[in-house]
C-alpha cells in the first residue's frame, strides 16, 4: 500500500487563522466526502466544535454508493451526531441545510438571551478538507457566486464572510488537513482528490484503487490490478509508440474517471471495514 503525507505551509497558516477566530463562531458546518466519511473528518475540527453548534454535511453523495451512504447515516445517528447528506447545489438540499442551521441558530439565540445579550446574525464557519465542495455549497446557499471554486486542492486561499440571511452569516475557509495521517486516511484522501496528485506515485495509487474496487466487488474480473489498468489503457487507446500501453496516462485517466463518477457510484470506506479494524 502506498503512503501519503502532505501538509503544505498555507494549511499551517489557515489553521492558525481558524484558531484565532473560532471563539467568535456559533456553529461549525463540517463538510465530509460521502465516499470517505471517516477519512475526510478532520480530528482537529471535533475538538474545535465541543462547545459549538455542529452540523456535519456529507457532500458528493451522487458519486457514492447509495446503500453504503444509507448505512453511514445510521452510524452517525447512533452516535447522536447532527448530520445530513446533500449534493450541495440542489435547491431542495439547500433548503434542507438552511432549515437545520436555523434550528441550531434558535438554540444559539436562546442562550444569548438568557445571558442578556442582544440578537445578532449567527456566525457559522464552513470547514472541511480540500476539494470537498465548501465554496460550491456557500455559493448555493448565497444564491450567487461569492466564493471561488475549483476542482483541485487549495483553491480557497483566505477567509471570506458571506451573508446568507438575517439570521445567518457564513465564513468560508481554505481546505484544512492535519499534519499526520493514520492508516488509510491519507490514501483515501489522495484517491478522492483532497491531496495534490504530485506528492505520490500515481500508478501505485491506481493499482491500490483497483484492488479496493475488486475487494468491494465493484470490479468482478479475476485480473491483477496492473493487468486491469493495462486493459483499461488498451480500451481507451492510451498507447505509446510501438503499441504499448502508457501506464502513467492510463492511471491519470482511471483516477479522473473514478473521481467524476464515470466508473459508477463507488464508496471506498464502509462501516463494516471500520468495525473490523
Amino acid at each position: 500500500m502506498f503512503k501519503v503525507q502532505w501538509y503544505p505551509g498555507h494549511m499551517t497558516r489557515a489553521k492558525r487563522k481558524i484558531q484565532d477566530i473560532i471563539k467568535t463562531i456559533d456553529i461549525i458546518i463540517e463538510l465530509r466526502d460521502a465516499r470517505i466519511p471517516l477519512s475526510s473528518g478532520n480530528p482537529d475540527i471535533g475538538k474545535m466544535a465541543l462547545d459549538k453548534g455542529h452540523l456535519i454535511i456529507l457532500t458528493k453523495p451522487d458519486l457514492a454508493d447509495k446503500l453504503i451512504t444509507d448505512k453511514w447515516v445510521e452510524v452517525f445517528k447512533e452516535k447522536n451526531l447532527n448530520m445530513i447528506t446533500v449534493k450541495g447545489t440542489d435547491t431542495q438540499d439547500v433548503k434542507k441545510i438552511i432549515k437545520q442551521l436555523e434550528i441550531i441558530a434558535d438554540k444559539v439565540f436562546e442562550k444569548r438571551r438568557k445571558k442578556g445579550l442582544l440578537d445578532r446574525p449567527v456566525r457559522c464557519m464552513v470547514v472541511g478538507v480540500s476539494n470537498v465542495g465548501k465554496s460550491s455549497l456557500i455559493n448555493s446557499l448565497a444564491l450567487k457566486k461569492v466564493a471561488v471554486t475549483g476542482n483541485k486542492p487549495g483553491v480557497t486561499k483566505g477567509n471570506q464572510w458571506v451573508t446568507i440571511s438575517k439570521k445567518l452569516v457564513l465564513l468560508d475557509t481554505p481546505g484544512l488537513l492535519w499534519p499526520k495521517f493514520d492508516g488509510l486516511v491519507g490514501v483515501n484522501l489522495a484517491l478522492t482528490g483532497a491531496i495534490s496528485d504530485n506528492v505520490y506515485e500515481l500508478i501505485e495509487a491506481v493499482g491500490y484503487l483497483i484492488q479496493e474496487l475488486k475487494d468491494k466487488k465493484y470490479i468482478t474480473s479475476d485480473k491483477e490490478p496492473y493487468e486491469e489498468l493495462k486493459l483499461f489503457g488498451e480500451k481507451r487507446g492510451i498507447l505509446l509508440k510501438g503499441g504499448q500501453v502508457d501506464l502513467e496516462k492510463s492511471a491519470i485517466l482511471f483516477l479522473k474517471d473514478y473521481r467524476s463518477g464515470k466508473l459508477g457510484r463507488i464508496t471506498l470506506e464502509w462501516p463494516e471495514d471500520n468495525e473490523t479494524k
